[in-house]
């Protein structure tokens, strides 16, 4: 009984040994290029194309060592092999992604582009600007751009249309929309 042991077990070492020995160039390359493709993925997100070109070449590689070697064996030793390699570069790239480059890259700001009070900032500057007089600099029809303590600003009117050079007053101001009216001065 223990010679069996013995020997299942050297039987086994004889296998896995075989996995590294007698494995085809193509066989190498091909989970070569799977691992070092998924190791890219986990730096450069490309909405996962080397992710599964990576893990297809890998299938790829351990199903062609499986028509070569004909052992059950080793193949069974291949996919925990890579399953574990494939485990550790996922735990790289979460670290990555909380403490690393990733989270130091614009795709992972934690930030919005914009402010969340972007809008409120914007509406306070120009409330400011309502009973100001000023000059159109172009022709409203009904939006154009006009003058106000040389500063240029855009607005519209409420429908009528006004000519280059009149006279105008801000009449209101909604979000970033800034209402005006002709005056007679």
């Amino acid at each position: 009984m223990l010679t069996q042991a013995i020997l299942g077990k050297l039987t086994f070492g004889q296998e896995i040994a075989k996995v590294f020995t007698s494995m085809q160039w193509f066989v190498i390359l091909l989970l070569c290029i799977g691992v070092v493709l998924l190791f890219v993925e986990c730096f450069i997100p490309d909405f996962g194309a080397c992710g599964i070109c990576g893990i297809v070449s890998l299938v790829g590689g351990i199903i062609a060592h499986a028509i070569v070697s004909k052992s059950v064996v080793q193949v069974l030793f291949l996919i925990v092999l890579f399953a574990i390699v494939i485990l550790i570069l996922i735990l790289i790239f979460i670290r990555s992604a909380r403490f690393g480059l990733i989270s130091k890259s614009p795709i992972v700001l934690k930030q919005a582009a914009v402010p969340t009070d972007f809008a409120d900032k914007n509406k306070n500057q120009l409330t400011g600007l309502i009973g100001k007089l000023g000059v159109t600099k172009t022709s409203f029809n009904p939006s154009g751009k006009f003058v106000i303590d040389d500063v240029i600003y855009e607005g519209t009117t409420n429908g009528e249309p006004l000519d280059l050079g009149d006279n105008i007053k801000v009449v209101d101001v909604e979000g970033n929309k800034i209402i005006i009216q002709k005056v007679e001065v």
